[in-house]
């Protein structure tokens, strides 16, 4: 009987042990996000387990605008985060060393993403936002970005309108109290200002992105990323497997979304998943679009190299 209890007592101390050491090898990573649904990718992988399955255990920090994310990297108070091309681009061109290995979501891409105007503003076309006060979630970042190309494509003139910084949670009071007479937003925010009755759609400008680009990107430092290639290939697996869980969970996912948004369910129940066919980037397919409007806007004073930038996945 003791040889029996001692033999189990060795199972259980060996079963813990390789627990323990299993847990020692994972790579602690930070990852600084801002409330949006398009990363539920990213909130599934953390919900589900499948960062922790592929030796990664993530602790998720919100933000509140994206301006802090490549500060917060930068700093090292996280490893990773989740900006938006333009803005990846113009810390390159500034002198910064950074890596991108997977996107958060890639257009086209049916999650609301709109230009919303004060229902009582006035504004009824693109040429009608001259002089008019615009909230962006960060000025030169995406929705900045293709805002003011779609603008200057439909007869308005993104020169004269009064840009200003508005996080995205603000959306429909900073058009209630009529701090702004636009906001750029995204889901689950576009929507709910305009079921609330805060604003209408005036216009839907992700149709000027080309196919195949990324919404924001999985970034980190050169130094952390060289330093960290088995972890990097293990959120870009644990994305991969969080994206073929969402196509057949649609409920869990929304209830991530609704646990890392801070939304109730209700307002996510007719909430669209974003494309998650292909997180895997492409130097050229996948950036090439924001390297030319960044040109083109002056955001970047010349070509970044968009092949050094990009870490491949790795199986």
């Amino acid at each position: 009987m003791m040889k029996f209890l001692r033999g189990i007592a060795a199972s259980m101390l060996l079963a813990f042990a390789t627990t323990v050491h299993a847990d020692e090898a994972k790579t602690d990573v930070k990852l600084l996000y801002t409330a949006a649904s398009p990363f539920v990718a990213v909130y599934v992988a953390k919900e589900q387990g499948f960062f922790d399955k592929n030796g990664v255990r993530v602790e998720l920090q919100l933000a509140q605008n994206g301006s802090v994310l490549l500060a917060g990297i930068l700093s090292n108070s996280a490893q990773v985060g989740l900006p938006t091309p333009t803005v990846i681009l113009q810390a390159i061109n500034n002198g910064m060393d950074l890596r991108v290995f997977a996107a958060t979501n890639i257009f086209p891409d049916s999650t609301a993403a709109s230009l919303i105007v004060g229902t009582d503003s006035g504004i009824r076309k693109a040429a009608d936002l001259s002089g008019k006060k615009v909230g962006v979630p960060g000025i030169g970042g995406l929705l900045d970005v293709v805002m003011r190309k779609w603008v200057d494509e439909n007869g308005g003139d993104s020169g004269k309108m009064n840009i200003v910084e508005v996080i995205l949670p603000q959306t429909g009071d900073a058009l209630r109290s009529k701090q702004v007479d636009a906001v750029t937003s995204v889901d689950p925010f576009a929507s709910r200002a305009v079921e609330s009755g805060a604003g209408t759609i005036l216009g839907s400008y992700m149709s000027v992105i080309e196919p195949g680009s990324p919404a924001a990107l999985l970034t980190t430092t050169g130094e952390w990323a060289s330093s960290h290639p088995e972890a990097i290939a293990g959120m870009q697996r644990a994305l991969e497997e969080a994206a073929a869980f969402i196509a057949t969970h649609p409920g869990e996912a929304r209830a991530a979304i609704a646990k890392y948004t801070s939304l109730p369910l209700p307002v996510l129940a007719n909430i669209p998943m974003p494309n998650l066919t292909n997180l895997r980037l492409d130097p050229n397919k996948s950036l090439g679009f924001w390297q030319k409007i960044a040109l083109e806007q002056g955001l970047i004073t010349e070509p970044v190299n968009l092949t050094k930038v990009v870490i491949p996945f790795r199986p």
